[in-house]
């Protein structure tokens, strides 16, 4: 049941027919409903709508819709960032904060900004991890804004040399810049991320557009209470955290995506990551909230300073984030027309809240959810279940729902602001997770929903949520669950690309599917649609995801149909290009004889230990040119292994050395990517002998 639907959809009918007559003029007056040939800020605008107001493109003519252009792009991690658009240019942003500037008419590559990263003999994991993700840049009048190795760069859209540069965060306290800057007010926003390790405090940081000049900083939680605080809010926050927290964790909270601006109030939200490490029983035992994670911060753009939080989950153990994708919008509350943020986190509910004050308006939940038992209807705060706690059944597989994954994650929204229709790319991956008696180390199979045997299956879902209702209007399946980003259009259209290739088009009031399109390479990416001599073109990057930061779990968003190279691709009408046929290359017989089951086993623990999945995949199947397949790789000799995985001699490349890892453990990990590599091949040779006794 909605949290404080009822009241609401009370009051709605007095409200609606002003709001709605004024919407259209609201949103071109604040670039959040496009009509021209620029596309230059996330969205379409700081409201981050990803709806356009032109209709060339229409229910009535999609269906002659075609690839006018395409172009490879050399990204071996791929390319997920929303492609912005300024006086006939394309902006697109790649791992390691490599900037490319493409022709809008013709995709003819103009310019390419690489920067140089050198790692540091200290870098950390999640240092060297965060070089391979980029989830998009920034652009203004006279820059290009992206983050690289910790640093956030300015590069001139006139000379193409770096203007600027600036530290945001240290790659030596297992920090990284993934996601894509912000703009406005003459700032340029920037937040962090931990890769869920929690080496250093999260914060959120505002430097000067023109001369790089750091301004304020926000941090999102406290630090060592043995030593002064920066202020009394996070003074209070400590409070929060439990006693002697800084024992258990040092660092997390991460904003690490979600950044709004809202010009008119200059105010500034993002979102927040949860606490390090996951599990509750390895944190404070009388820990509390622990603010400020999993909030919706909303401060003082100029300043910095504090205006108000709302917490969707405390002390949680799922890491149900919040910094999914913030929209504003004006909606009808109580008779009247207020200013509100809308946000789909990670715990599966789409919240309202206002835009003021950050008080609650509503919520319900878009995918099943067991971690709570509901929220409260007038403060949203969560009604407590045990359900998902794993950490108080150790030994015993837990399901947590929606999990790690999420409800919905960092993949743009669209709302149509004319249908009062927010679409929302979910996510459903039922993630086992069994915490260890001994050590409560965390054993998870992301593949679970996968399996034939399993009791909640794998799902992806584009849904149309009315949230004036909180209601679900319609829901497209997706035959994978992690698909891209969306745009919405006057035209009655809703488009979106998916992780097993196909860039469609569906109706936005029904949710039929009009038009489809397999590019070749999965596409996260939301696409961009701009209007340039008479022709609307909707442009879309795809890949193989691994720029999305999630390489590690590549079945979840691509297939051998879709792990093409790094493309970016124009569409209008009556467009004729075709697509050259790409192929996957075979898996190769490996080296050495199958290891024992009980040695790949004791591998698999010392691969999950070391977060070696995260760049190599989940199971070792990777499926990124940008980091190797451990199947496919012909380094396995012991003596070769040992000089890169623990002496560290492919650490200038970006592979940090592990010298705690011991020449017996080095043997088990031997062991388990073999047992993988064998089963790939195996697997391949029998659906060959397949295909031809079929033929």
């Amino acid at each position: 049941m909605s949290a404080n639907k009822n009241i609401w959809i009370i009051r709605l009918g007095v409200a609606f027919v002003c709001v709605a007559i004024g919407a259209a003029q609201a949103n071109e007056k604040d670039g959040s409903a496009v009509t021209s040939g620029n596309w230059s800020l996330l969205g379409g605008g700081n409201e981050q709508h990803y709806f356009s107001a032109l209709k060339d493109v229409n229910k009535s003519n999609v269906k002659n819709l075609g690839l006018s252009w395409f172009t490879d792009m050399e990204a071996g991690d791929g390319l997920v960032g929303n492609p912005l658009v300024a006086d006939g240019v394309i902006y697109q942003g790649g791992p390691p904060g490599k900037i490319y500037a493409n022709d809008l008419k013709t995709g003819k590559n103009l310019w390419t900004y690489t920067p140089e990263v050198q790692y540091d003999k200290d870098t950390s994991w999640t240092g060297f991890w965060g070089t391979h993700v980029n989830r998009g840049l920034a652009v203004d009048d006279d820059n290009v804004y992206i983050g690289s190795y910790c640093k956030l760069l300015a590069v001139s859209r006139t000379t193409h040399k770096l203007t600027w540069s600036s530290q945001s965060c240290d790659p030596k306290k297992m920090q990284a810049i993934t996601g894509a800057p912000r703009v406005g007010g003459g700032k340029v926003f920037i937040g962090n991320a931990s890769g869920d390790f929690g080496g250093d405090r999260g914060h959120l940081d505002a430097f000067d557009a023109k001369t790089g000049k750091h301004l304020w900083r926000f941090y999102t939680m406290p630090g060592d209470p043995s030593k002064p605080f920066e202020n009394d809010l996070l003074a209070k926050a400590s409070k929060t955290w439990g006693t002697d927290y800084w024992k258990y964790t040092k660092g997390g909270v991460s904003p690490w995506d979600a950044i709004t601006y809202d010009e008119a109030s200059d105010t500034l939200y993002f979102g927040t990551d949860g606490p390090s490490p996951w599990s509750p029983a390895q944190r404070a035992p009388d820990a509390g909230d622990e603010l400020f994670s999993h909030s919706i911060i909303a401060v003082d753009a100029s300043t910095g300073a504090y205006k108000w939080h709302f917490q969707t989950v405390q002390n949680d153990g799922s890491n149900m984030s919040a910094t999914m994708h913030i929209m504003l919008a004006d909606l009808p509350v109580e008779g009247v027309s207020k200013r509100v943020v809308m946000t789909a986190p990670k715990n599966g509910y789409f919240y309202v809240l206002d835009a003021s004050t950050g008080k609650f308006i509503s919520a319900d939940h878009y995918v099943p959810v067991n971690w709570t038992k509901g929220l409260d209807p007038k403060t949203g705060r969560p009604i407590p279940s045990n359900e998902a706690n794993y950490w108080e059944r150790p030994g015993e597989m837990t399901i947590p729902l929606p999990g790690d994954v999420g409800g919905h994650n960092w993949e743009a929204m669209a709302y149509n602001p004319e249908l009062r229709t927010v679409y929302i790319p979910s996510t459903l991956v039922p993630v086992t997770v069994v915490a260890s008696k001994d050590t409560g180390e965390l054993d998870l199979d992301y593949y679970y929903g996968m399996r034939p045997d399993a009791t909640i299956k794998t799902q992806g879902d584009l849904v149309a949520w009315d949230p004036l209702l909180q209601k679900e209007k319609w829901r497209a399946k997706r035959s994978l669950p992690v698909n891209g980003g969306v745009l919405a259009t006057a035209g009655g259209l809703v488009f979106q690309g998916t992780g097993d290739g196909h860039f469609e088009a569906f109706d936005a009031n029904t949710g039929e599917k009009l038009w489809s399109f397999h590019v070749g390479g999965s596409i996260l990416a939301a696409p961009t649609t701009v209007e340039v001599d008479g022709d609307q073109y909707l442009i879309v990057a795809s890949g193989n995801g691994g720029a999305s930061g999630m390489r590690g779990i590549p079945r979840l968003m691509n297939n051998l149909q879709s792990q093409g190279p790094a493309r970016l691709l124009a569409f209008r009408l009556g467009g004729k290009t075709e697509l050259p046929i790409t192929s996957t290359p075979d898996f190769p017989k490996p080296q050495y004889p199958k290891p024992t089951s009980a040695m790949a086993e004791s591998g698999r623990h010392i691969f999950n230990a070391n977060a070696c999945g995260a760049c190599h995949g989940f199971n070792a199947e990777g499926s990124t040119p940008g980091l190797p397949d451990l199947r496919r790789s012909d380094k396995l000799d012991l003596a070769v292994m040992k000089s890169i995985v623990i002496d560290g001699a492919f650490k200038p490349l970006g592979m940090p050395g592990h010298p705690h890892i011991s020449d017996a453990d080095l043997q088990a990990l031997q062991a388990f990517i073999l047992q993988k590599a064998w089963t790939a091949y195996d697997t391949q040779q029998t659906l060959k002998t397949s295909d031809t006794g079929a033929q």
